[in-house]
């Protein structure tokens, strides 16, 4: 819920600004200039509506000082004078908006969400700038999630050292962006970066694109090739989808690690390497060692160092920072205006739960960015397995009419209510409880009884 702070020297004005607006927002009020300013350095408002002519500290004088503070909220003054002057002057010194008293509750209610809507929009573009200059340091990655700031301050860790690296993680997470993070912030940067899909090539290919040849070592091989391992001498080696190493090829390469040294395919000279390995996959290849289709020493030689990614689910309040910087990426490469999103796709977006992860996302964000001409994506535009997963999300499926079948139907639409109210709240059960009207206790009761962990949506207890 907004908070607004009202100043003004008439009671009856206060009276009328707590009677219009608090069934929508948390309104405070003060009756001079010196109490609203010490009412402001103590808390955070939203959106402050100040009087002009006010005894003692004028409204000018009031605004002119929450300007200087950068007190983050917008100011909305109201005046008695319908003068053009009173109006450019408190525009100059910052203020969002004006009303004349008397005014009509329609028109004050309009100003409020007018001026509460440009500083909500005004905080997003903030973070959406600080995200994206935080991107110049670290390449694609964008987060704000604690969850990923503990992940890459694993790797931040592991970087400098020349420790082997397992990145493991759903498809999509953004494994590669994660080696290449590991490779930039090592004493290696100044080295190339190979990569290798180990499931991208096929096997009969993979000794040679990894291990070179010599001319005439098989059939078409015509001159020696280079290989993989090789190129990257000096540098960094990240083979991608590490447990896809076909059995043959996972002793050969325990080998390399063990020795630094390798041979072209067909050749006998010993070739020493000077690399830093990094691995990644999206198999479980604890599972893969138990069931005999990866070497356990292999493992354990790659796996010196491990960090696992996080599925985009697990992380959702990223979800709209990630949004928000692939619309404008694409938008760039496009040369047109950013789309915006309907609050409705924001909050299907937040709820749904992204197999495909980040680049799922990412995917569909540039067929919105080509496809869409209107200037805002609304529901109608998203895939319809999105907006089927939402449904089945929020809503509850009714069939049998039946006085058991009704007791479970109400409790199953109870807790994906309650749900939704977390993830969008973002596990803040005093959030959660407003969105839903209900009190902190109440909400907690209904989480201790339907076994909902707040944990899951990023906070830790349910408070008593």
């Amino acid at each position: 819920m907004s908070r607004i702070l009202a100043i003004d020297d008439e009671s009856s004005v206060l009276d009328s600004y707590k009677i219009a607006l608090e069934d929508l927002y948390d309104v405070t009020v003060a009756k001079d200039g010196d109490t609203g300013l010490k009412i402001l350095e103590g808390d955070l408002y939203d959106l402050v509506l100040l009087d002009i002519s006010m005894p003692g500290l004028t409204g000018l004088d009031v605004l002119k000082e929450i300007r200087q503070q950068e007190y983050d909220c917008a100011v909305v003054m109201v005046t008695v004078h319908k003068g053009i002057e009173t109006v450019v002057e408190a525009m100059k010194a910052g203020a969002d908006d004006y009303l004349t008293k008397p005014f009509k509750v329609p028109d004050l209610r309009h100003a409020v969400e007018r001026s509460l809507k440009m500083v909500d929009l005004e905080r997003k573009n903030r973070s959406l700038q600080a995200s994206l200059k935080a991107t110049e340091s670290r390449g694609d990655i964008i987060y704000g999630s604690e969850t990923m700031e503990r992940v890459f301050e694993s790797l931040r860790k592991a970087a400098p050292t020349d420790a082997s690296v397992l990145i493991t993680g759903e498809s999509g997470t953004g494994k590669e962006l994660a080696a290449q993070f590991v490779h930039e912030h090592s004493e290696r940067a100044d080295s190339t970066l190979i990569t290798v899909n180990c499931a991208a090539i096929p096997q009969t290919l993979l000794e040679s694109e990894l291990f070179g040849h010599e001319k005439g070592a098989f059939s078409g091989a015509m001159e020696r090739k280079i290989g993989k391992f090789e190129l990257a001498n000096r540098g960094t080696i990240f083979l991608d989808e590490i447990g896809a190493l076909p059995q043959e090829l996972q002793s050969k390469l325990l080998r390399t690690l063990e020795t630094r040294v390798i041979e072209r395919v067909g050749g006998t000279k010993l070739i020493h390497l000077d690399v830093r390995w990094v691995a990644a996959t999206n198999r479980n290849l604890n599972e893969s060692v138990e069931v005999g289709e990866f070497r356990e020493d292999l493992f354990f030689r790659l796996n010196v160092i491990e960090v696992g990614l996080p599925p985009l689910r697990q992380r959702r309040e990223d979800i709209s920072l990630l949004t928000d910087y692939f619309l404008q990426q694409f938008a760039d490469d496009l040369k047109r205006p950013a789309l915006g999103l309907s609050d409705e796709v924001r909050e299907v977006f937040e709820v749904y739960d992204w197999p495909g992860n980040v680049r799922e996302l990412k995917n569909l964000i540039e067929k919105l960015t080509v496809l869409e001409l209107g200037p805002t994506v609304t529901v109608e535009s998203l895939p319809a397995h999105m907006l089927d997963a939402y449904r089945e999300e929020i809503g509850v499926a009714i069939t049998d009419v039946t006085e058991s079948r009704y007791k479970e139907a109400v409790e199953e639409f109870r807790r994906a209510f309650i749900v939704r109210a977390m993830r969008i709240a973002k596990g803040n059960q005093v959030h959660a409880a407003q969105i839903l009207g209900l009190h902190r206790n109440t909400l907690s009761h209904h989480l201790r009884a339907l076994e909902i962990t707040p944990a899951e949506f990023g906070q830790a207890d349910v408070p008593e």
